[in-house]
């Protein structure tokens, strides 16, 4: 039974049998039929097919995951307190952050964590705010820092700092340099020129925080960057209007991994807005 339910989830995150059988290591075959058995057991429909051959999931597979996922967490619990006397005690911990917040908040959050190095095996990973999302809610993260509010169900959110951005760079210049679609500093930056009313004709595409303040350091361009990203150098900026000032969040599932996870959450809750970064 968990191994079928294990399987609808995966089909269910997915929305694809192919996809789910290949991240599952088994055959198309195997998940169909776990899908099918678990339906005949449930006796509800949790799937159709739309026109493009996509699953969709029915009310009823809506609401079986998310019960599911309390299923999953209390037999991960149990075992957890079954074999704790014959395994180490050390848990993991998988933090995700989006670039901005991987640069400034993760590393005095992990000093701040130092102590509880004994009893956590932490891993960090960072991507857009999107990608630590979706891995929280398929439980690969167990936390994320992102600087873009995301709202969606089964999820908390809390702001714990702000960041103000600048134009910094050869402000003279009449190169710009942006971020990839969807990225915080494409967005501001788009916004940047539509209150200005500005159509810049020499763009350089970027796809990465720290490679766009390294290019505005060597006085190729400008951009909007995150002021602390600057803080330290003699870079020359332009103050923006309040608009361009950016919130940190910590985002975390309202069920986390394990009891341990959720005690951890709590305290980096405590400890993010007391953080110098």
């Amino acid at each position: 039974m968990f191994r079928a339910i294990t399987t609808f989830q995966k089909v269910y995150e997915t929305r694809s049998i192919t996809r789910a059988a290949r991240e599952l290591y088994v055959t198309q075959p195997t998940v169909s039929i776990q899908i099918k058995k678990l339906e005949e057991e449930l006796n509800v429909q949790l799937f159709k097919r739309n026109g493009n051959k996509q699953l969709v999931p029915t009310e009823n597979a809506n609401r079986f995951y998310r019960d599911s996922q309390l299923v999953l967490n209390n037999w991960e619990n149990s075992l957890n307190h079954l074999v704790k006397k014959h395994k180490s005690n050390r848990i993991k911990c998988v933090i995700g952050a989006s670039p901005t917040t991987a640069n400034h908040v993760l590393p005095p959050l992990m000093q701040s964590l130092e102590r509880y190095f004994d009893r956590f095996d932490f891993e960090l990973i960072t991507g857009d705010p999107e990608r630590i999302l979706e891995e929280i809610i398929k439980h690969e993260i167990d936390f994320g820092i992102v600087e873009k509010p995301i709202v969606t169900h089964g999820m908390e959110q809390i702001s714990f700092a702000s960041d103000e951005l600048v134009l910094a760079g050869n402000l003279d210049s009449p190169e710009w340099i942006i971020g990839k679609p969807g990225s915080t500093q494409r967005e501001y930056s788009d916004k940047y020129f539509k209150e200005h009313h500005l159509r810049p004709t020499k763009i350089i595409k970027v796809n990465d925080n720290d490679l766009i303040v390294k290019l505005i350091s060597r006085k190729i361009g400008k951009a909007i960057v995150s002021k602390r990203s600057i803080i330290n150098t003699l870079l020359p900026y332009q103050q923006l209007s309040n608009d361009f000032c950016n919130q940190f969040y910590l985002i975390n599932p309202k069920l986390p991994n394990s009891n341990e996870t959720q005690k951890l959450i709590a305290l980096v809750k405590t400890l993010l807005p007391q953080l110098r970064f």
